[in-house]
């Protein structure tokens, strides 16, 4: 019996309807999504050069019958609402019918169906929207569909397409999403010949995320669950190790369909507020079942976003829920103790010692403790009166803006010699200056300097690197690893050697100089976030990981230092092109005049 009938055009006309196909990704959401609806148990995706040149859904769902198949293809075609009223009541993932005429209309299309209960199934060939052949074939219970050459009639459209490789981790992300919605579906995954990953399809969505993420990722989840009178939310949450430098992580899913919605993330980051670090975001993995006519899914063309009719309650259950994981969980870190290594006799055990200043990075190694006590402030010693020269120096009130980039010569004396005074707050280095009292930020100021040498040194020879005696494996994922294969020179050049193994791990051999193993392996992984990321706020990939690099390697605010550090640090930011801020935009050093400090003490007007 057929199914598939022709939408009314009053129906048709209030679909929030536009372009459907965009991309491989969106092809493949489309056949999926369909797969799905057809009650299929079991899903396998298949791409080629990142989807453009060939893309295979194969599913064992319910098929079709020859009708169907045909009519299938025409737009505003679908088996899923029939009424207008229907639309405030939708079940199924499609529905507007317009996916298959898109996606034909701009690629070479074959499909095969069969019913179950049928001898014969049906094969038809579209190229560029036009009918070639309708025949019967041989062929299992369910539907396949081939998609060639996308875009190969409309070459604006393809032009716009990213790299194969890229366009290829577009599509594994979103076959992430669709495998994490349907946990009692086996999806298998196929890219270039290699299985990338194939689901168990036993219903328990940690399996799910086992498969895809990894033992590391699935130890970091906490289980959520919440019954209210309207919604359910289930699903997972990631404890504070597993949080990460943009939301890419945080995935949703209402009805399960996974969407995108900026209410559920602001819940979220709520619930999660005193628990992270400023520009940490947190990972979890939330389903949220609720009344259909309570939501809108036609809002969007990509149908990725909802409304939700009662906005307070979702909000409100959203973050009580997760909260509640929270503070149930106790979230203390685990600390692993290193064992160490045992080595035949002729082999000489060496460790690598990463110092907070290594010698070439600006700032002196520390020096012993005891030493610090005959370095502060000595309250009894009279002031000293001390000669500056002040002609070699540019005010830190009024420098110049060049048009030529400066050289190491011209830029040293921005700042005029200063003499250390002391540390305050064990944050601020307080010094004197020919003009007046100056205040250093040391973060900021080791910041900068170190950013300044990292830089040169990539655009030199590399960041200078080392080897590790234990090389340390990371786990990531499909996506991630594409992108550590496309940034793989970038990585190189910022010290790190490294090597593939198994299907979405790698091998850190060799780091950066700078970096100790406490902190090596999420530095690693906010690295490759960072130039995954497709919004860098006007900055390049490069300069965004050699911030994050020197932030991280930076001496830290409530770190005592001793006079032989603070003097380094200030020495080091006299040399460098811009002393006045960190590369994030902060101030590095602020100054009082003496004749603001006279006004303070009310000793002139």
């Amino acid at each position: 019996m057929d199914k598939i009938h022709i939408l009314d055009s009053n129906v048709s006309n209030k679909i929030a309807a536009g372009e459907v196909v965009e991309r491989p990704a969106s092809v493949i959401k489309e056949l999926v999504e369909n797969s799905i609806d057809a009650g299929a148990a079991s899903i396998t995706v298949e791409i080629k050069n990142g989807g453009i040149s060939y893309m295979r859904v194969t599913d064992n769902g319910c098929g079709m019958t020859r009708e169907d198949a045909k009519v299938s293809f025409i737009r505003h075609a679908t088996s899923k609402i029939i009424r207008e009223d229907d639309l405030n009541n939708i079940k199924t993932l499609g529905f507007r019918g317009e996916a298959l005429a898109s996606i034909a209309s701009v690629s070479h299309v074959e499909m095969s169906t069969k019913l179950k209960e049928e001898t014969y199934g049906s094969k038809i060939i579209i190229n560029g929207g036009e009918f070639e052949s309708i025949e019967d074939c041989g062929c299992t219970d369910g539907t396949s569909i081939i998609v060639r050459n996308l875009f190969y009639n409309t070459p604006a459209r393809l032009k716009f397409l990213k790299t194969e490789s890229r366009e290829g981790t577009i599509v594994s992300e979103s076959l992430y999403s669709l495998a994490l919605s349907k946990p009692s579906i086996s999806f298998k995954y196929i890219k270039d010949g290699k299985v990338i990953f194939n689901t168990p399809g036993d219903g328990d969505l940690g399996n799910v995320v086992l498969t895809l993420y990894g033992k590391e990722a699935y130890g970091s989840l906490i289980k959520i669950s919440y019954t209210g009178n309207i919604l359910s939310i289930g699903g997972f949450i990631g404890n504070t190790d597993a949080a990460r430098s943009n939301r890419n992580r945080q995935l949703f899913f209402v009805n399960g369909r996974f969407i995108k919605n900026k209410m559920l993330t602001a819940a979220v980051d709520n619930a999660y507020k005193t628990y992270l670090p400023i520009s940490k975001f947190a990972s979890c993995i939330l389903f949220i079942t609720i009344y259909p006519d309570l939501v809108d899914v036609n809002v969007h063309p990509t149908k990725s976003e909802v409304r939700f009719q009662d906005q307070k309650e979702v909000f409100s259950a959203v973050f009580n829920t997760v909260r509640n994981g929270l503070t149930g969980e106790v979230l203390i870190p685990d600390t692993k103790l290193k064992v160490e290594k045992k080595y035949d006799d002729d082999i000489e055990e060496k460790r690598v010692q990463v110092e907070m200043f290594p010698k070439d990075y600006s700032v002196a190694p520390r020096v012993k403790e005891a030493e610090y006590e005959n370095t502060g402030i000595n309250m009894e010693a009279p002031v000293k009166n001390i000669e500056y020269d002040t002609k070699n120096y540019e005010p830190i009130n009024s420098v110049r803006v060049e048009t030529n980039k400066p050289t190491i010569e011209s830029v040293k004396n921005l700042l005029p010699p200063l003499i250390i005074i002391g540390q305050c707050c064990l944050t601020y280095i307080l010094a004197q200056g020919p003009d007046g009292l100056y205040i250093i930020d040391q973060h900021a100021a080791h910041e900068r300097i170190l950013y300044e040498k990292f830089k040169g040194d990539f655009e030199t020879s590399g960041v200078i690197s080392q080897g590790l005696i234990s090389p340390l494996l990371v786990e990531l994922t499909q996506k991630e690893r594409n992108i550590v294969k496309e940034n793989i020179e970038k990585f190189q050049k910022l010290g790190f050697e490294l090597e593939y193994f198994g299907t979405n791990s790698v091998i850190l051999r060799s780091v950066p100089v700078i970096f100790g193993e406490p902190q090596l392996k999420q530095l690693f992984i906010e690295l490759i976030d960072l130039a995954g990321s497709d919004d860098l706020s006007g900055r390049s990939i490069i300069d965004k990981m050699l911030y994050t690099m020197a932030c991280k390697s930076a001496v830290k605010a409530n770190n005592r230092l001793v006079q032989k550090e603070m003097e380094e640090i200030v020495s080091g930011l006299r040399k460098i092109n811009n002393p006045y801020t960190c590369p994030h935009g902060r101030p590095t050093i602020i100054k009082l005049t003496e004749n603001e400090l006279e006004k303070k003490f009310k000793r002139i007007q």
